[in-house]
Parts: C-alpha cells; structure tokens; sequence
C-alpha cells in the first residue's frame, strides 16, 4: 500500500502553517552600565569587539560607547560587554517595525507610479504647462529620496542591533571601611550610600 500522497499532503500543510507562526523581524536596542576602573581601556575593547563581529562604533566619549552590530551578534556583544566590568544595570528592548516598512514601501510604490504618470503628462503637455509639471515633478522626486531614506533607516534598524555600553567609576574601598556580606553592594561601594543616608 503507497503512502507518499499522504506524506506529501502533511509537507504542503506544513509549509503554511510554519510560515504563518514564523515571528517577524525585530529591531534590537540594549543597554548595559558598567562599573570598572578603566574607561579607556574597556572603550577599545568594545569597539575591537563590535568590528570583529562585523559592526561599528556610531558614538564614544567619556560616558561610554554606542555600538551597532549585526542583530544575529547582539548577544554575543552584550555577553563581551559583561566581562569588562561590574554589570550594575542592564535593558533590553525588541520593536516590530515591519509594519512601517511596509507602510513605506506602499506609499513609495504610490508615489512612483504617480511620478511615471507625470513623466507621461510632459509628452503631451502644452508649452504653458511645462513648467508646473516640471515643479511638481520635482517636489515629488524629493518626497520619493525622503521616502526611500527612511526605509534604509528603518532596514538599517533591522539589521545592526543597537548597544549602549554606560560607564561608571569603580567605587573605592578603604581599608578600614565597613563590608557588606553582599558583593554587588561592595561593588558600588558602602561608604558612599552610608553618606547619602545620613544627609
């Protein structure tokens, strides 16, 4: 008895479920704070770092660095991050923005096609008429670069996941300052947080 009509019936179900349940593309931002005693030295490594994962660095300054690398990387970025200090605070954040991309592509196809449809009108028009449909056109070629530069933006999004490394000087510790059985709380040092208290 052949059962290949029913496998091959399974594998065309298959198919439509699995691309109806397929999540869509996100555009990835993390943000991650960092204590540690060398500003300098933990910026190089995390530009190293990001153009070794295929990325850039598109902000660096005494605050910290903002790195953008392929969203596939972004956790492995995220992970090298953590290793260059004390984590004291970390965000992560996911955007749907194929829905805008779509909505842009839609009004993008509008307005070439209404650009061909003027190019058509300048074959036929009359001398007086030229030049306003010549201004017109013009107006719409700027509206259709605008248009096309927010859907790089936003493809862009897309690809390169966005990570914000934040620094924070490493807290001294004085010989004779009290210890909190708590790491983390060493970390940020005690001292200080006493002080504030006591204002």
């Amino acid at each position: 008895m052949r059962r290949w009509p029913i496998v091959l019936l399974g594998l065309a179900l298959a198919t439509p479920w699995a691309q109806a349940i397929s999540p869509p593309p996100m555009a990835i931002g993390a943000e991650l704070t960092l204590q540690l005693p060398d500003r300098d030295a933990a910026a190089a490594a995390l530009i190293a770092k990001a153009e070794a994962l295929g990325g850039y660095f598109s902000e660096a300054g005494n605050e910290g660095v903002v790195l953008k690398v392929p969203a596939a990387q972004a956790d492995t970025m995220i992970e090298h991050a953590r290793t260059l200090g004390t984590p004291i605070a970390q965000s992560y954040r996911s955007d749907a923005v194929q829905g805008e991309i779509d909505q842009l592509q839609a009004r993008l196809k509008a307005k070439l096609e209404l650009y061909e449809r003027m190019q058509a009108m300048l074959a036929g028009a009359e001398a007086k008429d030229v030049v306003a449909v010549h201004v017109a056109a013009a107006r719409l070629i700027r509206e259709i670069e605008q248009l096309k530069g927010q859907q790089r933006a936003l493809q862009h999004r897309l690809a390169y996941a966005r990570v914000a490394v934040r620094f924070r000087p490493q807290a001294p510790r004085g010989d004779d300052g009290p210890a909190s059985p708590f790491g983390w709380l060493n970390a940020l040092g005690l001292e200080p947080l006493l002080q504030e208290f006591e204002r």
